[in-house]
């Protein structure tokens, strides 16, 4: 979840302790680091960076509180922008990590931690009891954690690219684990450990209940800024998390959300190029983005930049056909809510390889499925680009290779007619009729040029055994029909005139997704496995589809966010 940015040299200000300054405390080159207990005595290693210059203070003060080591150079130079704006910065490691005490319990704790060390802010003299939270990928994972029952002093927070869901966002997908993410990304904190946690606790039981956001979001009380990519690895979790906010917060939170999402990776914010596709400069630049961070802050903290109160509440990238000039979208959309007014439509999966919204007559599908050679992952919403030597690839990227495959099925519209503008959470709902207790669905959606190029627009997984619910088992009866729901995550895309709308089934997206055995066995020990031969059942009796959301609406305001 590490991101990269030029090094940057560093200035700033500091002194050891402020009973002990001057009426003018002096500069220096580093800032103080204090230990903050938390209420079980483990010590977090805190900086805190003060604005000299911008007054004697009390100001307003950011927290940042990460994984990734508070001095490294992207955090060190995120703080320098917020002292130029008369804030203070305090950046705080996480318990575990960097020089602070204890174990990394990976989010466990962040949320009395989180609190606590707000508690602690408010007493300081330097505070005027204003206090922002700001953070990308993990760190906003920590600003979602302390939002439930935060003290009064929090103002707002920022999370870019976070989730406050870590099980149905981050660890799992439809019941299967996301090892392409889950295990390097812990391997990188040393936290292995709780990699053998995650499979422990496959469904969702007390153990993740215990760290459970959404079923406390009554009690976050601040406005937020939600910003998100479309092929971002928490994508789902940052539009879930502010469609939950803005309507079922406390009083200061519902109604005041705000939500950006554009045709960004993970660790592509700002950037035009995704995966194998580059999109027109007018998809906001990182600096722009930066400027309305500022602003965001400079409205909450300060009462300035009041141009911010008239944001709209959700400003996304509608992604269009590339290197196709005048082709629809590719702009950006102001709406009033999330998910935007659409229709589900659906596309029915044709024993032919059609995809209609006609239903089609009866037929089957066979479908194999062989956990010793897993079909591999090409693109998507990742983090990592090889893992144990596979390569996944990031966002956008052409699937003929494993379209081609004898193990993939694949379904395909005829050539549009007229664009397709696709806008919301989409969905497949298959029928199989199974000859092996457990199986995993992995299910592509693709947006397929006049060229052949066939780019992925979303992708995801069902685990059969989990279809009865996240929170318990339910085992296939081998020869008996079953439904089995494949959420794909969301998306905003228009589909050219000429270019055809593609769905692949397959067993397996490895290393992205953890094998299926598919013998029902125990997961944390399974055997050989064996080979699945499923077969997708179509037409009226087993209406095997693609649940699309088409924009209801073609004529929306372009108007940017203010920046005045």
């Amino acid at each position: 979840m590490r991101t990269r940015r030029p090094f940057l040299i560093l200035l700033v200000l500091v002194a050891a302790s402020w009973p002990c300054w001057d009426a003018r405390p002096a500069a220096a080159q580093t800032p103080a680091e204090v230990l903050v207990t938390m209420p079980d005595g483990v010590r977090l290693a805190t900086d805190i960076y003060l604005p000299i210059g911008h007054g004697w203070g009390p100001w307003p003060v950011i927290l940042q509180r990460t994984p990734y080591g508070k001095q490294s150079a992207l955090s060190a130079s995120t703080c320098l922008a917020w002292l130029a704006q008369g804030f203070v910065c305090v950046a705080q490691d996480v318990r575990g990590t960097g020089r602070s005490e204890g174990q990394n319990t990976v989010f466990r704790d962040d949320r009395v931690d989180g609190q606590t060390t707000i508690e602690w802010i408010t007493r300081q003299v330097w505070s005027n009891d204003k206090i922002g939270t700001f953070g990308g990928s993990a760190l906003g994972i920590t600003e979602y954690a302390l939002a439930p029952g935060a003290p009064s002093a929090l103002k707002c927070q920022l999370p870019v690219v976070a989730t406050p869901d870590f099980y149905h966002h981050a660890a799992f997908a439809g019941g299967a684990l996301r090892y392409g993410l889950t295990y390097p990304w812990l391997a990188g904190q040393n936290a292995l450990g709780f990699f053998e946690q995650l499979r422990q606790h496959r469904q969702w039981d007390g153990w993740w209940q215990e760290i459970d956001i959404v079923s406390r979001v009554g009690t976050i009380d601040a406005p937020g800024l939600h910003v998100g990519g479309w092929y971002d690895i928490f994508l789902q979790g940052t539009l879930d998390a502010f469609r939950l906010i803005q309507h079922q917060g406390g009083p200061n939170a519902r109604g005041k959300q705000k939500l950006v999402v554009g045709p960004w990776t993970h660790t592509g914010l700002g950037s035009t190029r995704a995966g194998q596709l580059t999109y027109p400069s007018n998809a906001m630049s990182y600096g722009e983005l930066l400027g309305d961070w500022r602003d965001w802050f400079l409205h909450h903290l300060k009462g300035d930049k009041p141009a911010v109160a008239s944001w709209p509440a959700v400003r996304i990238y509608l992604m269009g056909a590339v290197d196709e000039p005048g082709a629809p979208g590719n702009r950006w959309l102001d709406l009033d809510d999330w998910p935007a007014p659409a229709w589900t439509v659906p596309f029915f999966l044709g024993a032919g390889g059609g995809l209609s919204r006609l239903l089609p007559a009866s037929g089957e599908c066979p479908l194999t499925s062989d956990p010793a050679n897993p079909v591999p992952t090409r693109g998507g919403a990742n983090l990592f680009e090889t893992v144990d030597g596979a390569y996944l690839g990031i966002g956008p990227e052409d699937q003929r290779a494993i379209e081609g495959r004898a193990d993939v099925l694949v379904f395909s519209t005829e050539a549009l007619r007229e664009p397709l503008p696709v806008i919301g959470p989409l969905r497949a709902v298959l029928w199989v009729r199974p000859d092996t207790p457990d199986l995993d669905l992995a299910v592509r959606v693709t947006d397929v040029y006049p060229d052949g190029r066939s780019m992925l627009v979303v992708d995801g997984i069902a685990r059969a055994r989990m279809r009865c619910g996240d929170d318990r088992e339910c085992l296939l009866t081998p020869g008996q029909a079953a439904e089995v729901v494949v959420d794909l995550t969301s998306t905003a895309l228009v589909l050219n005139v000429g270019h055809r709308l593609r769905v692949s089934v397959s067993g397996s997206s490895w290393p992205r997704f953890e094998v299926n055995p598919n013998d029902g066995s125990d997961l944390n020990t399974p055997g050989q496995g064996l080979v699945a031969h499923p077969v997708l059942l179509v037409g009226p009796a087993y209406p095997s589809r693609l649940e699309v959301p088409v924009l209801r609406t073609s004529v929306f305001p372009r108007r940017r966010l203010s920046r005045g």
